[in-house]
């Protein structure tokens, strides 16, 4: 016998076919698939970059990854229902744009500037999802166009204001501790992001929401045979990420 022989007796021993179908088919493998290959990636650059994982390399990156996290976690929510969000991008600038310029130039409160912020993103919401969930426009082509009306936008209007935001701060203790605080060493903001993403894994997981939300992304017609309104389960879909980003 062959050594090539002998090595596929030994694979097919050792793992069959049928094992690997098996463990494939599982549920929970679609979460560690992606969990096992950030655990080699950290271990990657932890052996190749020197302090990787020290606390303050550690502080740092949990902090700016809370900013990219509640934009994926609103592109959950939009693939969920089955639809796309590519404007998520623009409506960020365009939600930092003004609430900068009214913490820093006009000396909103903290509560005020939030209040715009949220208030930007229902807005701009509220328009990729009324064309893609009540006028049935395709969602790609839909917010690649408000993408650009949204970019557009920011970039007629930062360039004058640029100056007077970039020569003035907020004064706002809240918006200090929200930004650069910490909770028993953990930066505020990705302490924030967490409790934001279990709520939303609880709506998706538990809520009648979560379920109508599956159930539209999966199969329209059979979601609206069922009594589902998709319509008005789209067109909140895209807002709620817009209201996160």
């Amino acid at each position: 016998m062959s050594m090539a022989e002998s090595l596929v007796r030994w694979r097919y021993r050792l793992l069959p076919d049928h094992v690997v179908g098996e463990i494939l088919t599982k549920k929970w493998i679609d979460s560690v698939i992606p969990f096992t290959a950030l655990v080699i990636l950290c271990a990657i650059f932890g052996a190749i970059v020197p302090g990787f994982f020290d606390v303050t390399t550690l502080t740092n990156l949990s902090g700016q990854t809370a900013e990219l996290g509640l934009v994926v976690l609103g592109m959950t929510i939009v693939m969920v229902s089955g639809g796309i969000d590519l404007s998520v991008g623009s409506t960020f600038a365009l939600a930092v744009l003004v609430t900068l310029y009214g913490m820093n130039v006009q000396q909103w409160s903290f509560g005020t500037g939030l209040l715009a912020c949220l208030g930007l993103g229902v807005v701009c919401g509220a328009i990729n999802g009324f064309l893609v969930g009540f006028l049935r426009m395709r969602a790609f082509l839909t917010t690649l166009v408000t993408l650009i009306i949204y970019r557009s936008t920011f970039d007629i209007v930062f360039p004058h204001v640029s100056t007077a935001i970039v020569t003035s701060g907020p004064d706002s203790p809240a918006y200090d501790f929200l930004g650069f605080g910490t909770i028993w060493g953990v930066p505020t903001s990705f302490a924030v992001f967490v409790v934001i993403a279990i709520v939303i894994h609880l709506v998706l997981s538990r809520a009648r929401y979560g379920w109508r939300l599956f159930a539209v992304g999966g199969a329209r017609r059979s979601a609206y045979n069922a009594g589902i309104n998709v319509r008005f389960t789209l067109f909140s879909a895209y807002v709620l990420c817009s209201v996160l980003v």
